[in-house]
C-alpha cells in the first residue's frame, strides 16, 4: 500500500490487487473512497508487487496475459501495461500497453514488476526484459532499453539479463539501478544488476549510458 497526499491536500491509502483493481481508502477509518479496474486480473494477472505515486497520479503495472487469468468474466479483456490514475478521483489519466517484442511469447509482454516514479518520469520493467521510461504527463515512452542480453560484468562473472519482475527499479543520486532475470513461471532467467547514469536532467533530453 501507499500513503499519499493528493493535490486536494487530503491523504489516501492506495492499494492494488491481483484482481486488476486499484483502491483508495481513507487512512483514518478505512472507508472506500474509490476503486478502479484496470485489467482482467487473475492468479498471475492484475497488480503484483506494488505501485508508485506522486502528488498527481498513482502508477500501476498490470500483468494480464500471464498464466492464471480470470477467465470466468468474458466481458473484461486482458489489458497489460502501465496505468496512471488520478489520486483524487480514481479516473484513468492514461494507459500505455506493453509493446509486443518480435519473437517474444505474448505472455511475457506484460508489466509485473513494481514501477518507480520520479518527477516527470515513470520507470517500469517488463517480463520481456525491456526497461522503459514513460512520461508521467501522458505515458509516451521516452526511453526503452532491452536488458535481455549478455553483459560484460565488473566482477568477471558471465552475465545475462532476462525478465524484469518483482522489485521496482531504484533511482538515486542521478543513477538508475535494476535487476534483470526472473526464472519463475516460464520467464527469462538472468543474473545481472544493471546501473545506468543520467547524462541530462529528465524529462528533457533523457539519455542513459550503460
Amino acid at each position: 500500500p501507499i500513503l499519499v497526499t493528493g493535490k486536494d491536500g487530503k491523504q489516501r491509502l492506495l492499494a492494488g490487487q491481483k484482481a486488476g483493481v486499484v483502491y483508495a481508502l481513507d487512512p483514518q477509518n478505512g472507508k472506500l473512497l474509490w476503486k478502479t479496474r484496470i485489467g482482467k486480473g487473475g492468479a498471475l494477472g492484475g497488480i503484483h508487487w506494488g505501485m508508485a505515486a506522486d502528488g498527481e497520479n498513482v502508477y500501476a503495472a498490470n500483468s494480464d496475459n500471464m498464466y492464471g487469468l480470470n477467465l470466468d468474466d468474458t466481458t473484461i479483456k486482458a489489458s497489460p501495461g502501465i496505468y496512471a490514475l488520478d489520486i483524487v478521483s480514481g479516473n484513468i489519466t492514461w494507459s500505455a500497453p506493453v509493446p509486443q517484442v518480435k519473437g517474444m511469447p505474448k505472455y511475457l509482454s506484460v508489466n509485473s514488476a513494481a514501477p518507480v516514479a520520479v518527477p516527470g518520469v515513470v520507470f517500469a520493467g517488463s517480463n520481456d526484459g525491456h526497461l522503459r521510461a514513460y512520461a508521467s504527463e501522458d505515458g509516451h515512452v521516452i526511453w526503452d532499453y532491452n536488458t535481455a542480453r549478455k553483459f560484460e560484468t565488473v566482477n568477471g562473472v558471465e552475465g545475462n539479463g532476462g525478465s524484469i519482475d518483482c522489485a521496482s527499479p531504484l533511482v538515486t543520486d542521478g543513477m538508475l539501478y535494476v535487476n534483470s532475470g526472473y526464472a519463475s513461471f516460464c520467464e527469462k532467467p538472468g543474473n545481472v544488476l544493471l546501473a545506468f547514469s543520467v547524462k541530462n536532467r529528465w524529462p528533457q533530453n533523457l539519455r542513459f549510458t550503460d
